[in-house]
């Protein structure tokens, strides 16, 4: 007998015989996974910094990605190239069910609930982005978690201060530093080429998330010039964020002011984006050969980075575990980003750019608990580390040496 549920499933095959097939592996060869449901064509750079700092062994962790027509080409090409593993799935139902693996979720989506319900032997570990002070970052869904791998003492604070978690549960924090979780940057090669790295974020999906100031692009262009002039650089790297403009279509055109003025700076100006990317094709439009254009900032290794500036986010915090000097403008006028206070980098508030003073500008502390660990994990190779780390989430004895 013919039935709804059997013709869907007829359909599902067909689907994953098409557009699957050969991206399948067998998944009892791994122990760990990777979860990722997205549209978004740059999916691949953000789950790969752990990948790049030798934290997570590309052999052993298995990246299980949803097919989408929007980014599968995508991510192919970018597993292929980093030297990832991946496992194409058609929908929800095709996510493997194992025990006694461990999960690791870089994105806080209502999808991870499947993957956690088809695994309930298994265990579940937050490893986000990057580490963010972003009202996002702290959604009471992340309490499913039975791990959350944390920066330090104050990404364990946020948490508190937005009572995500109950005191019982401190035991699902693991503080591990930046080093394994926050990499954007090319391997470090010293390079007279000196830049500036200007990495913006969005507008966020509600404007109670709204901690972009490409709207001000007066002062990011006057900010930009005051550091470039101090520092004698002469390169401006440009990457914003690929969601840039999609709720708010206002910010498009301010943030194309912002390039403008940069580029009457007379710098060179190099733009960071993919030739499918949203930004692309509008920031190409306008400024066509007046910027150089490069696809990956992972591949910018002629160019050494003095500067990095962003706003209140998680590239933020990625700047600033590469150990430059990292600024980060926010608009006081706006009460969600005067409020939060920055653990990287300088905060610069943008409507009071008069005030700032050149001889104070590049005078940046390290904050408190930003590097006390319950271990000291900075002595560790992040191999080891891994390692390490998996003997907690299992609760394993830990070696003594």
């Amino acid at each position: 007998m013919i039935t709804k549920a059997n013709i869907k499933t007829f359909l599902r095959d067909i689907r994953k015989n098409i557009f699957c097939r050969g991206q399948e592996v067998d998944v009892s060869n791994y122990k760990y996974f990777i979860f990722i449901n997205s549209k978004v064509s740059n999916i691949i750079d953000q789950v790969y910094p752990p990948f790049q700092k030798g934290f997570f062994p590309k052999d052993e962790v298995l990246i299980v990605y949803k097919h989408h027509f929007e980014s599968v080409k995508h991510i192919r090409r970018d597993l292929d190239k980093y030297g990832l593993v991946g496992h194409c799935i058609i929908n929800l139902r095709d996510i493997p069910s194992v025990e006694n693996k461990i999960w690791f979720y870089s994105h806080n989506s209502m999808y991870n609930f499947s993957v956690i319900n088809k695994n309930l032997y298994s265990k579940h570990v937050w490893i986000g982005h990057g580490d963010s002070e972003k009202i996002a970052y702290y959604k009471k869904m992340i309490r499913v978690f039975d791990y959350i791998l944390v920066t330090g003492d104050l990404a364990i604070e946020r948490f508190n201060k937005h009572k995500i978690f109950r005191k019982e549960e401190s035991y699902k924090f693991i503080k591990i530093g930046k080093a394994a979780l926050c990499s954007v940057l090319p391997n470090k090669i010293k390079s007279e080429n000196k830049a500036i790295l200007f990495a913006s974020t969005w507008e966020g999906a509600m404007e109670e998330e709204n901690y972009s100031t490409l709207h001000l692009h007066n002062e990011n262009s006057e900010f930009i010039k005051k550091i470039s002039t101090l520092l004698e650089i002469k390169n401006i790297v440009i990457k914003l964020h690929p969601n840039t403009g999609i709720r708010d279509s206002k910010l498009i055109e301010q943030t194309l002011k912002t390039i403008e003025g940069l580029v009457a700076l007379e710098k060179n100006i190099i733009f960071i984006a993919e030739k499918t990317d949203w930004v692309y094709s509008w920031v190409y439009t306008r400024f066509q050969e007046k910027l150089e254009y490069r696809e990956k900032l992972y591949d910018l290794d002629d160019y050494t980075f003095e500067v990095g500036v962003s706003n209140i986010s998680a590239m933020a915090s990625m700047l600033d575990a590469e150990g430059m000097k990292t600024f980060v403008l926010y608009d006081s006028e706006i009460t969600i980003q005067e409020r939060v206070e920055s653990s990287s980098g300088k905060k610069i508030d943008l409507r009071n750019l008069s005030v700032l003073e050149d001889k104070v500008l590049f005078e940046q502390e390290q904050r408190k608990g930003l590097i006390s660990y319950e271990k000291d994990w900075d002595s560790l190779s992040q191999e080891k580390m891994f390692s390490e780390l998996i003997q907690l989430v299992n609760n394993e004895k830990l070696d003594k040496d």
